[in-house]
């Protein structure tokens, strides 16, 4: 049941595994995953689909504090969190880097050589 609820949410059974508990203590305080999911896309652009956009913290704090819906015109505009901090935005920002660099890893088959 707890697999079908994640994989109904877009969360691999891997990614369930592997997310840092940091990464899902920032999400529920924020409750970042209302409107993202994964890999699957829900209100919001998958977090995978953000992996590839290669965010910097900084970047991060930014755009979530003041969305640029033209950053991400597909998708209905997000409202602005005006408290989320640097320091959870380095937090996001590094695991969506570990995203990327897993899905480059996976694609080119290089983890396995």
């Amino acid at each position: 049941m707890i697999l079908f609820s994640l994989t109904a949410m877009g969360v691999s059974l891997a990614t369930a595994q592997l997310m840092p508990a940091e990464v899902k203590r920032v999400m529920g305080k924020y409750a970042c995953t209302t409107c993202h999911a994964h890999e699957a896309r829900l209100i919001g652009p998958s977090w995978a689909e953000m992996s590839k956009r290669g965010y910097t913290a900084r970047q991060l704090v930014i755009l979530v504090r003041q969305p640029k819906p033209e950053r991400w015109p597909d998708y209905p505009p997000m409202q602005p969190i005006p408290h989320f901090t640097s320091e959870d935005a380095k937090i996001i920002a590094d695991w969506l880097k570990q995203l990327k660099n897993a899905s480059a890893h996976a694609k080119t088959g290089s983890l396995y050589r």
